[in-house]
């Protein structure tokens, strides 16, 4: 069902009717994933039910894939299982995220319309590690280098330390 995931959709028929959407998308279909984290995988299921709670539209999104990300340590490959489930509130303006509960993401749909690969999009990125890294730093082939202490008897360089010093002396008149 490729390309159908990026088409906009009637919020209100979804939610009205409380429709399940199960696709896969494409990474390249979903707008706004950092292209200089990711460096391949997917595509990502991609199971959406639509609804009404308390008045308000939701969806309940489900993730399952995987992505290949740039280690941001060694920037090689790196495998990063996706599996989320996520409560979503659906606002046609900005102004509504201010009745949002807490416990609840929200996703813009302007004009009443919703792009699921857009949607999956948001939550794949809340889904992704700030800094992708390896797990184990051996799993690099980077070895973790020592700290070095400074030879003792020798004494450390403090470039700072007279400076509270120097700020008095200028503020007294």
């Amino acid at each position: 069902m490729s390309g159908s995931a990026s088409k906009p959709r009637d919020l209100n028929k979804l939610s009205d009717a409380g429709a399940v959407l199960d696709l896969e998308v494409g990474l390249r279909e979903m707008p706004a994933l950092p292209v200089e984290l990711i460096a391949g995988g997917g595509p990502i299921r991609v199971q959406v039910r639509f609804g009404n709670e308390r008045g308000r539209r939701v969806a309940h999104v489900g993730l399952d894939g995987e992505l290949q990300l740039i280690c941001q340590r060694c920037m090689q490959p790196l495998r990063w299982p996706v599996k989320t489930q996520s409560p979503v509130m659906l606002i046609e303006a900005e102004s509504q995220a201010d009745g949002a509960p807490d416990d609840r993401e929200t996703f813009l749909a302007a004009d009443g319309r919703v792009s699921v690969a857009a949607l999956a999009g948001e939550e794949l990125l809340l889904a992704m590690p700030i800094v992708p890294l390896h797990a184990d730093i051996a799993e690099c082939g980077v070895e973790a280098q020592p700290i070095e202490e400074p030879p003792s008897g020798e004494e450390t360089a403090r470039p700072f330390a007279d400076l509270r010093a120097l700020l008095e002396q200028r503020t007294k008149p």
